[in-house]
């Protein structure tokens, strides 16, 4: 209603002025009338919460950033302490992997140190082992071979004669398996129990009679005289004696004289083949020097342990480097969250965007305020700015920038500096409810004057009147 009124006073005011214009010769001062207002802003909440404190009043002056309200929102403020503890967490997570990886680290260089170590030990032993076969080597070249080799010793690479003792020993080995199976054979023909129980008899007869025949043999001395140990010895001797001869007694009665024989060759081929695999063994062994040795091939093998173990240790390495890239990664995140949640807690406090003046106070204590409601309302009474109507034919007199001098009826006798800060460049109808063609030739353009309000004395709805300087 306020806006109507100044409105129609603006357009009797340029309507008088307009008529007495057209009386004299010359135009006289612009003036125009309207409404003093002021930049309003609404303060309103971002996040939610109970109002805890209200700081200012109405008609209260703030500057910006004073306290103008305060919310409590338990809610939020648990869950700053959930992220706090998150992001505590997540930082021990982190110290704990950067030990793993101190501890990798030390492990590692351990683990190095081993293998300089271990290749240290085997550079000496290949060392000592090709000295030692440096005589044989040279005696291949100096030494004639056995009349019944046709090619000199040296002929033949190390690595041939090892393969011609593999195939030699492999072939000792199958022909030991087939000298068993044949006495095995012979034993099953015989009949292998009786023929086993006889040897079991036998053999340990002759173990009982070595023994005693060995006590039996020695000088025992007598003790004053007396043969107590003596007569025990010989007692002993004899027994083992009988022994013998009654086990050698039932071992012959057991075989006729083609299966004795016939057990003994199976039992001597099997005895020259056991000798044959461990001859052709002692050969492959033999062979086996300078790198090839089993000292070498040990520390060979403790090499590669060393080696092995160094490569966990690189691995351990890479897998605590990563397990620090995610815990760093993970602690970023908790931070991240709770400084989104430190924002928002900050925001239960909400200051003032500007100085000015509340005009309007909307919340109390104790009220749920929520995001976005208009709390308070603020207005900037330093800066005002008063709009205005001019008629059509007067429309070239102003222009931006232009001064003016603006009178409200409060202060008559005072006069406040205006400037042209707006010009609109489409015409308005007066009155707005237009019946007929006649009054829709009078049209008004608005014009925005900025005002400054230095001694605080204007307000925001007093009535104003502008005077355009020429």
């Amino acid at each position: 209603m306020l806006r109507k009124l100044t409105f129609l006073l603006t357009t009797l005011t340029l309507l008088f002025t307009a008529c007495s214009g057209t009386a004299s010769k010359s135009a006289p001062a612009l003036e125009a009338s309207g409404v003093i207002e002021a930049t309003e802003i609404i303060i309103a909440p971002e996040v939610g919460g109970i109002v805890a404190e209200v700081f200012v009043s109405e008609g209260s002056n703030v500057q910006t950033g004073d306290p103008l309200f305060r919310l409590q929102n338990d809610l939020l403020e648990a869950q700053v302490h959930q992220a706090q503890a998150a992001v505590e967490s997540a930082q021990a997570g982190l110290d704990a992997v950067k030990t793993n990886l101190d501890l990798a680290q030390v492990n590692l260089e351990a683990a190095q140190a081993g293998l300089q170590a271990a290749q240290a030990q085997y550079d000496l032993v290949l060392q000592a082992a090709r000295t030692a076969e440096y005589p044989e080597r040279l005696a291949n070249w100096q030494t004639n071979p056995p009349n019944t080799f046709e090619l000199p010793l040296w002929y033949f690479t190390k690595d041939e004669k090892i393969k011609a003792a593999e195939d030699e020993l492999k072939a000792a080995q199958e022909a030991l398996q087939d000298k068993q199976d044949a006495y095995q054979s012979v034993l099953t023909d015989i009949g292998e129990s009786d023929i086993q129980a006889a040897e079991e008899r036998l053999v340990n007869a002759r173990a009982a009679f070595e023994v005693a025949d060995n006590l039996y043999q020695r000088r025992i001395a007598t003790n004053n005289g007396k043969t107590t140990i003596s007569d025990y010895v010989k007692n002993l001797h004899d027994a083992a004696k009988s022994e013998l001869d009654a086990a050698q007694r039932a071992y012959d009665q057991l075989l006729t004289t083609e299966d004795a024989q016939s057990l003994l060759e199976a039992r001597s081929n099997v005895a020259v083949a056991e000798e044959r695999v461990q001859t052709a063994l002692d050969r492959l062994n033999s062979l086996k020097t300078s790198d090839l040795s089993p000292t070498v091939v040990a520390a060979q093998a403790t090499v590669s342990q060393a080696e092995t173990i160094v490569k966990q240790g690189e691995i351990g390495i890479k897998q605590a480097e990563n397990a620090i890239t995610q815990a760093e990664k993970g602690l970023a995140q908790a931070q991240a969250a709770l400084d989104a949640l430190q924002i928002q807690k900050g925001k239960l406090t909400v200051y003032a965007p500007i100085d000015g003046v509340v005009t309007t106070r909307s919340i109390e204590v104790g009220e749920l305020a929520q995001p976005g409601m208009g709390a308070l309302t603020m207005a900037q009474l330093a800066s005002l700015s008063v709009t205005v109507y001019i008629p059509e034919d007067r429309y070239g007199e102003v222009t931006l920038g232009q001064t003016a001098t603006l009178m409200v009826d409060s202060f008559p006798d005072k006069t406040f500096p205006a400037t042209v800060s707006y010009i609109s460049d489409r015409a308005e109808y007066t009155p707005r409810n237009v019946q007929t063609k006649e009054e829709r030739q009078n049209t008004v353009y608005a014009v925005k004057l900025h005002v400054e309000n230095a001694g605080g004395n204007l307000k925001p709805g007093m009535p104003a009147d502008v005077t355009f300087t020429p």
